[in-house]
C-alpha cells in the first residue's frame, strides 16, 4: 500500500464546534517567570487587561486570594486567571505584600525571567505566565469564563495533562537551553487550553450561552457564515435562507440561543475584528472599514464607537501608549 502523504497532510481534523474554537485560540506570551519563593513571602499581581495569567506549582505550596475568594495549591496544581484580574499569592502567613513591579526579577530573555524572593524559610517554586489572546472569538470566550479556574493534580480528568506538562515545564525551566523559551510557551498553551476545556465541558447548556449555539445545526451554521464572511452584506433574509429557515423562526431561535439579534451579532463581530486589527496591524482605518464591508470610514467609525464606546483612533492610540 503506497503512503499518500499529500492526502494525509491535507485531511482536516474532525472536531465539534467547541473543539474548533479552542483550536483557533492563538496566544502570544507576554512573559514567563520561574519563581523561587522562600518564606516569608507575599506578592501582589496587578490586573492586566486583555491578558490571562497562570501559576503552576512545581514544588511546595502557595495560597491565592482574588477579591473574597481564598484557596491554596499544592505541588502539581495549576490556576488560570482568564480575565487577567489582580490577585495576591503568598505563603499563607506573610502580611507584607510586595507589588510585582518591586520584585527583583532577572530578565533572561525578552520573554523569560527568573525570580528569587523571600526569606530563609520553606521554599515554593512556581512557573508563572501572562498570555495575550488575539483572536476575537477568544476575547468573546472570556465572557463565559469565571475569574479563576483551577486544575488539581488529583483531578482524574486532568491528571495526565498536569503531571506530564508539569514535569516538562520543570525540566525546561531549570535548564534554559536552545529553544527552551518556545517549548515553555507551547507547554503553557496546552495547560491553559486544557484548563478551559475542562471547565467548559462541565457547564450546563444554560451557562454555555452563545457557545452552546455553536453546536446547534442551523444557528451554528449561521454563526460560521458570519465569522467566515464578515465583509458580506448579510441581511436577515440572506442568513435565514442560507440555513434553510424562515426569517421569523431564524430571528427568534438566534436571539434565544445567542442572546442578541443576528444583525447586532454581525456588527459586534465586525467590531471585534476591527478592534484586533487596530491594535495588531498598521492598516488604515479606511482599509479596515472596507475589509469589513463598510462603504466609508465615517459609517464604520460611527458603528465602531457605538459598539466599543471609543473611536478607532482612540483605541489605536491607547494600545500604542501601553505597548511602548
Amino acid at each position: 500500500m503506497e503512503f499518500d502523504y499529500n492526502k494525509r497532510t491535507t485531511t482536516k481534523i474532525k472536531d465539534g464546534p467547541l473543539g474548533k474554537l479552542l483550536q483557533s485560540l492563538h496566544m502570544e506570551s507576554a512573559f514567563y517567570t520561574n519563581s523561587t519563593l522562600s518564606c516569608p513571602w507575599a506578592v501582589s499581581m496587578p490586573p492586566m487587561s486583555n491578558c490571562m495569567m497562570f501559576h503552576l506549582v512545581i514544588d511546595g505550596c502557595a495560597h491565592f486570594r482574588i477579591e473574597e475568594e481564598h484557596f491554596s495549591l499544592q505541588r502539581g496544581d495549576f490556576v488560570l486567571f482568564p480575565k487577567g484580574e489582580g490577585h495576591i499569592l503568598w505563603d499563607g502567613e506573610c502580611q507584607a505584600v510586595t507589588a510585582l513591579a518591586d520584585l527583583p526579577i532577572q530578565h533572561i530573555t525578552e520573554r523569560y525571567e527568573t525570580l528569587h524572593f523571600g526569606g530563609e524559610g520553606e521554599m515554593t517554586n512556581l512557573i508563572c505566565g501572562v498570555l495575550l489572546f488575539q483572536h476575537p472569538l477568544a476575547i468573546k470566550l472570556l465572557g463565559v469564563l469565571p475569574s479563576f479556574i483551577t486544575i488539581r493534580k488529583n483531578d482524574q480528568d486532568a491528571i495526565g495533562i498536569v503531571e506530564a506538562v508539569s514535569a516538562l515545564l520543570k525540566s525546561e525551566a531549570q535548564s534554559i537551553s536552545v529553544g527552551a523559551e518556545a517549548v515553555i510557551a507551547r507547554l503553557a498553551d496546552i495547560l491553559v487550553i486544557g484548563a478551559m476545556r475542562q471547565y467548559l465541558k462541565e457547564l450546563s447548556d444554560e451557562k454555555l450561552g452563545w457557545l452552546g449555539a455553536l453546536d446547534d445545526d442551523r444557528i451554528g451554521k449561521a454563526l460560521k457564515l458570519i465569522h467566515d464572511q464578515p465583509d458580506k452584506h448579510w441581511s436577515l433574509e440572506d442568513l435565514a435562507s442560507a440555513i434553510g429557515m424562515s426569517r421569523t423562526s431564524f430571528a427568534l431561535q438566534f436571539k434565544r440561543l445567542v442572546g442578541n439579534t443576528p444583525m447586532d451579532y454581525l456588527t459586534e463581530w465586525r467590531m471585534s475584528l476591527a478592534y484586533s486589527k487596530l491594535q495588531l496591524s498598521k492598516d488604515t482605518v479606511l482599509s479596515i472599514a472596507l475589509e469589513l464591508g463598510y462603504q466609508s470610514e465615517a459609517a464604520f467609525s460611527r458603528a465602531f464607537k457605538k459598539v466599543i464606546g471609543k473611536s478607532p483612533g482612540e483605541v489605536r492610540k491607547a494600545y500604542q501608549l501601553t505597548s511602548s
